[in-house]
């Protein structure tokens, strides 16, 4: 969808306080999980690299409506073209932080969430990044702009990892 600047860029406000907000409350005072906890936070953040791959190539690509707005994306990727942040915040809410409360309790579902929260705000900051900034040649950030270039220019059924290659590797669709 096409978003305003201001829209485009929301991510970045409300992800990091809504992360702060679930560590807060996983870490609220009393007896706590912690070895629980810290896998939990963990799992989410590998669950998200797990979860950008199949929402790119399962989803952007073959879902009608959301794939014609990522096809735009493809068109200019320049452009403010991505999720609302309303949006993804509702999804968040009810696809992953009410079931991982219901299942996990408050501090293990939090920082579950936190996690998940926090590779969904690394993948926006590394996608804005990729499409938007210059890359030192040799960097992480050089490697990964290239694969995603790869993706968008030469050849869209590879390379639907964003902030990774790894699922890429697992499901053969890495293109060099």
């Amino acid at each position: 969808m096409q978003l305003t600047r201001a829209a485009y860029l929301a991510d970045f406000y409300v992800y990091p306080g809504l992360a702060l907000t679930l560590a807060a409350l996983a870490l609220a005072p009393g007896p706590r999980p912690w070895l629980a906890l810290g896998v939990a936070a963990g799992a989410g953040l590998a669950s998200w690299t797990l979860l950008e791959y199949v929402l790119h190539r399962w989803v952007f690509h073959h879902v009608p409506w959301i794939c014609e707005q990522h096809d735009a994306h493809h068109r200019d990727p320049k452009a403010f073209v991505g999720t609302p942040t309303w949006l993804s915040l509702l999804a968040f809410s009810a696809l992953v932080m009410a079931p991982s409360l219901v299942e996990w309790g408050v501090p293990v579902g939090c920082s579950f969430t936190a996690g998940l929260v926090l590779g969904y705000l690394w993948y926006v900051a590394v996608h804005y990044l990729v499409h938007h900034w210059h890359a030192a040649p040799g960097t992480a950030l050089s490697r990964l702009k290239r694969l995603h270039a790869i993706h968008h220019h030469r050849d869209a059924t590879a390379n639907f990892g964003v902030t990774t290659p790894v699922w890429d590797h697992v499901f053969r669709t890495r293109s060099r």
